[in-house]
């Protein structure tokens, strides 16, 4: 077989390759993309119930501050058993005990955040019955107990509570509006991954009918002398990498969509298409503005005050533990026992109980001391960390800041480098059908083509990406000028 007869051979059999057929596809945009992530997002629902949680833990920390009631008693409770009895004569025997007994108390109990201590209200009453021949019954009720438990050199923890407690759900709620936004950044990236994946895949086919179209110019040119046969097999390995491509870009492609379906919670079977936004463009803005609002913000810093808190707090704490442990306690009411209901409550008489416990540490072997020294370290590294991540912060406001100002500029340019770009190829395209080119500059300006576009569609992400992050960081809609606000009803 001469070489025109195998050049005509691998010609027919490389343009037989099919095309891989456009498929029916839902147009999804970047603005509804993020309206499915704050829904349907898994990290969304997580988002959701921390938020939950951070709101009914701070119910439950202004609830305790409040008066608690309970009621308690036992009815009826019975007990037959024999219990031992000393006699007269110095000995024992066992005689039986048996009786019925119920018990009703009411308790309201009151902390005092100031003091720490507490502080009871009570009323009870009981009745005993004694069984037998000779039993009889009577009641013991004490009408009223007014109870002061107060410890008084130790640690209070109601009080650093109150500083802490307010400043953690006012950093729970700026974390709530900080995390939508971050599924906000996470449904861009995810956009962007696929639209470049599409991006991609339409550049691979176009390049796939380019090469096909060339390839299949340079045979006709091959039979009549005007190509060479090293150009014609550039021309064809060409092809072949064209319509590898293609493949790779539409695996890639199907990979990228799943993902995002995966992340909006979308049904498997739905295929999507993205639509290629515009810059993101805001009215221009200061660093300084951005930084001031940041700090206004950002629950980062309300979490290095609770940080700071809670060290101090373990310090003081610690520091208590070293003293005398000395626990107040009174008790005045009045009490009263008859065999008739009403009598028992007629028949009163004072009840009074004062009582001061003491606990002194003697030897400890130093560990009290140990731990001290310990919570005192721990609160120099807590200020020393918080300082250090204080400043790291800030620093990343200032980048963040700085590359979103350049952002506007940046998406003209590449812009104008992808248009340019697409034009060159197509002039070398029409030059290199006369023969004016070789074919590796057309698979430079082919390369240079691709990478045009893959940049532009970077910048355009880079521009969206940069403006989430600035919401992040500041949780503040610089377009509307206010602050960004998410309603949750908590109450489920």
């Amino acid at each position: 077989m001469n070489m025109k007869g195998l050049w005509s051979i691998l010609c027919l059999s490389t343009l037989a390759l099919p095309l891989s057929a456009q498929e029916n596809k839902q147009r999804l945009t970047l603005e509804e993309a993020m309206v499915l992530g704050q829904a349907k997002s898994v990290a969304s629902m997580e988002n959701r119930n921390n938020a939950l949680k951070s709101y009914w833990r701070f119910r439950n920390y202004k609830t305790d501050r409040l008066p608690g009631i309970s009621l308690s008693g036992t009815l009826p409770s019975l007990n037959k058993q024999l219990n031992s009895y000393q006699q007269e004569d110095g000995s024992y025997k066992f005689v039986p005990n048996n009786y019925l007994s119920e018990y009703l108390g009411f308790t309201v109990k009151q902390i005092i955040p100031f003091t720490g201590g507490e502080i009871y209200l009570e009323s009870n009453l009981e009745r005993m019955d004694q069984l037998g021949a000779d039993g009889d019954g009577s009641f013991l009720t004490v009408p009223f107990t007014v109870t002061l438990s107060q410890p008084l050199f130790a640690y209070n923890p109601y009080k650093w509570q109150k500083k802490v407690e307010p400043l953690r759900f006012k950093a729970s709620q700026s974390e709530y509006v900080a995390n939508l936004e971050n599924v906000n950044i996470s449904t861009v990236s995810s956009y962007f991954d696929l639209l470049t994946s599409m991006s991609n895949l339409e550049s691979a086919r176009q390049n796939q009918r380019n090469a096909s179209e060339l390839y299949k110019s340079a045979c006709a040119r091959e039979k009549i002398g005007t190509i060479s046969g090293s150009d014609l097999m550039q021309l064809r390995v060409g092809l072949l990498n064209a319509n590898a491509n293609v493949l790779t870009a539409e695996n890639d492609y199907l990979e990228k969509m799943n993902a995002l379906k995966n992340y909006l919670g979308l049904d498997e079977h739905i295929e999507i298409t993205p639509v290629i936004p515009d810059a993101k463009m805001i009215p221009s803005i200061s660093i300084e503005d951005i930084r001031q609002k940041a700090y206004e913000n950002n629950p980062i810093y309300d979490n290095f005050k609770i940080r700071l808190i809670e060290a101090e707090a373990n310090v003081v704490k610690e520091k208590r533990k070293r003293l005398p442990d000395v626990n107040l306690n009174l008790s005045v009411g009045t009490t009263g026992s008859h065999p008739t209901f009403a009598g028992a409550y007629t028949h009163l008489g004072n009840r009074q109980i004062a009582q001061i416990g003491v606990s002194v540490p003697i030897l400890d072997w130093g560990k009290r001391k140990g731990n001290y020294i310990q919570a005192k370290a721990d609160y120099d590294l807590t200020v020393n960390k918080t300082e250090r991540e204080e400043r790291e912060f800030n620093e990343k406001v200032r980048i963040l800041a700085e590359n979103f100002l350049d952002q506007q500029e940046l998406a003209k340019i590449y812009r104008e480098a992808e248009s340019v770009a697409q034009e060159r190829y197509n002039i070398a395209l029409n030059r290199f059908a006369v023969g004016d080119i070789s074919v590796t500059d057309l698979n430079y300006a082919e390369q240079e083509k691709d990478n045009a576009r893959r940049n532009y569609i970077y910048q355009l992400y880079l521009s969206w990406y940069y403006y989430y992050n600035l919401r992040y960081i500041t949780l503040f809609d610089f377009e509307k000028g206010t602050n960004i606000v998410y309603d949750y009803e908590y109450k489920r």
